[in-house]
């Protein structure tokens, strides 16, 4: 299983409108045949949040939508700051 991080920034001011779009939105982006899983985690202070999505494969976690700044949520004024892939080695509950 493959893992994709993508790390942003937003206004704080903003932050439930942020998660409320995020979460609307992330299956529907993601939903497909390799699609596993999504999280994601919120530093709300800093404005900043890591979007974490679960791919059977790398090749899908690469071709994964972005967070698409000016199409998907202008009103958002989102910064993409990274986006990775890591194998996920450890999976423990």
């Amino acid at each position: 299983m493959w893992v994709r991080i993508q790390e942003f920034r937003f206004d704080v001011e903003r932050t439930d409108v942020v998660v409320d779009h995020i979460r609307d939105t992330a299956i529907a982006r993601y939903n497909g045949h390799d699609f596993r899983g999504f999280r994601l985690l919120l530093d709300r202070p800093r404005g900043t949040a890591l979007e974490v999505s679960y791919w059977a494969s790398l090749a899908a976690a690469q071709a994964a939508v972005d967070v698409e700044l000016p199409d998907s949520a202008p009103h958002l004024d989102l910064e993409v700051l990274r986006t990775d892939h890591y194998e996920l080695a450890v999976d423990a509950g």
